[in-house]
């Protein structure tokens, strides 16, 4: 038996050992897809839970029918893959930058924008944070505020060259929106392109997070009301919403999150707000992640809010898959696995706002420390590490026969 030979047979039986170690050590959750009533293609909605379970890393997520098959699926956050087809562009009218102090971009608004809320920024990736305002005009001469010093975080997409962020302001019908950034702490940021999403489906539709706690606390010194949160998981916060007892007031609010860098904490700003006796009072921002934040309401000279309600509110995504009405589905959290590549993609529906919505019920973490009576010792903690550390000697061991057997042939 040559050489190749015998390296080729020593990594096919590598291979699959050492596959066969880690598939289920990495499983930490799974739950049980809802029956379809019929086959087609189907939005799985992903829950909070599923999110912190799986640390916002979708990748380690997979479909799998009763006989373990894996299902496709693709999921639906991505608006350049999702929504292209009714992504449009607005023609940038002027653009100017003054150094040291600011850089703006007025673009026109077509008549099938007016009354839309959100623009979608495609801006050149960049390592900084800038402050932007967004105001409106009819005339191009004078402009009325509608969004003040709110800020773009994470302006780095590591698989592009750009990064799209979608800022939100109060519904109008100016003909011109300019958008003002903030340059005097840093170089400008180079803003490529400006759009918004046609239709209806453009508004994120969203679920209260039920797993933070909240604390107010009243600060007489510094005349500020502070609400202190706190989970059990890391989550995505996209916005909140306020119900509040007061019937007139006008209150400036800030969002903190602690950040390390360099074993040293240090306390970032990462929204703005301002609580309003006449509007709503709920607030999208650009999304952070935290298990413990705080949010500072200035009270100046006034009596603190008496707040009734709190919500804090997440993004829905969805997986989108072609599911069969007589099977059994379920969802697995992995964290082994690295992201999938399906031909699904390029055969989903064009309207995907009229598949139906299925959910995921009996979510629950896999636990292999406690043997239930029909738990075999294969399924157990003990049994795992039996079998990474088996893996792992005799992986070493084929390793040093390889290294022998080149040494012979030299």
């Amino acid at each position: 038996m040559n050489l190749k030979m015998l390296v080729q047979m020593k990594i096919n039986l590598i291979v699959p050992i050492y596959f066969i170690s880690i598939f289920c050590f990495g499983q930490s959750h799974t739950g049980i897809i809802e029956k379809v009533q019929e086959k087609g293609f189907y939005k799985v909605l992903i829950e909070p839970r599923v999110r912190a379970a799986s640390n916002e890393n979708f990748d380690f997520l997979r479909l799998y029918d009763e006989r373990k098959k894996e299902i496709p699926f693709v999921v639906d956050f991505n608006k350049d893959n999702f929504f292209s087809n009714r992504y449009a562009q607005l023609r940038i009218a002027e653009n100017k930058q003054i150094k040291d102090s600011l850089s703006y971009y007025v673009v026109n608004v077509v008549d099938r924008m007016k009354y839309s809320s959100e623009l979608s920024l495609k801006i050149a990736n960049t390592g900084i944070n800038k402050e932007f305002n967004i105001s409106g005009s009819d005339d191009g001469i004078h402009w009325f505020g509608l969004v003040m010093n709110s800020m773009l975080y994470d302006l780095n997409d590591f698989q592009k060259t750009y990064v799209r962020k979608t800022v939100s302001f109060p519904n109008n019908s100016y003909r011109y929106l300019k958008i003002e950034f903030n340059d005097k702490n840093s170089l400008p940021v180079n803003l490529l392109e400006v759009g918004y999403y046609m239709g209806e489906n453009k508004v994120v539709p969203t679920a209260v997070l039920k797993d933070f706690k909240h604390k107010i606390v009243v600060d007489k010194t510094n005349k500020k009301t502070i609400i202190k949160f706190s989970a059990n998981d890391f989550h995505t916060i996209d916005g909140i919403a306020f119900k509040i007892r007061n019937s007139r007031f006008f209150r400036a609010g800030s969002v903190f999150i602690n950040e390390t860098r360099r074993v040293k904490t240090y306390r970032k700003l990462v929204a703005n707000f301002n609580l309003d006796s006449n509007t709503a009072n709920s607030f999208k921002w650009e999304s952070f992640k935290a298990k413990d934040f705080e949010i500072e309401i200035e009270n100046l000279d006034n009596e603190p809010l008496e707040i009734h309600e709190i919500q804090l509110l997440q993004n829905q995504f969805y997986l989108i898959a072609d599911l069969d009405t007589p099977k059994n589905y379920e969802l697995i959290v992995d964290s082994t696995l690295s992201k999938p590549q399906y031909d699904l993609i390029k055969f989903l529906p064009n309207d995907l706002s009229k598949l139906k919505i299925v959910r995921i019920s009996d979510f629950k973490e896999i636990n292999f420390n406690k043997t239930t009576p029909i738990q075999q010792f294969w399924q157990t903690k003990w049994f795992l590490w039996t079998a990474i550390i088996l893996a792992g000697l005799i992986i070493g061991f084929f390793a040093l026969g390889l290294l022998k057997d080149v040494e012979k042939k030299n």
